[in-house]
């Protein structure tokens, strides 16, 4: 095991793997399972609200957002929180998915340049 510094452009990777007791090798695991899981779920949001299923996606960025917060992917955690606040507040969501959509596809391609499979 390294034990470089991790450095993953717009990622807190000190305070996140302070959170994780500094075990690195689960943190990259998690980021891998991250960029895995997390990468489609605005397309999941886009197809729950097109359906009508306004829970289904306040869910899943209520998961994204808590998923990329203890990761320290804090800009996806806080984009998703304004997303999900939009949700439920009636506003500009579509607007709020654009964004998150860009900066999820930034961090998803970050994690898997610096922790290739």
């Amino acid at each position: 095991m390294t034990h470089d510094a991790l450095t993953i452009e717009g990622i807190d990777t000190a305070g996140a793997l302070k959170r994780l007791g500094n075990k690195r090798e689960r943190y990259e695991a998690l980021l891998r399972k991250f960029a895995e899981k997390q990468s489609g779920s605005v397309v999941t949001v886009r197809t729950a609200l097109a359906a009508g299923d306004r829970a289904t996606a306040e869910r899943e960025l209520h998961s994204l957002r808590g998923a990329a917060g203890s990761l320290g992917v804090i800009a996806i955690a806080e984009t998703a929180g304004e997303c999900e606040h939009a949700l439920r507040e009636g506003g500009d969501v579509e607007s709020s998915l654009k964004t998150l959509e860009k900066s999820l596809a930034a961090s998803v391609a970050a994690i898997r340049s610096t922790l290739p499979d």
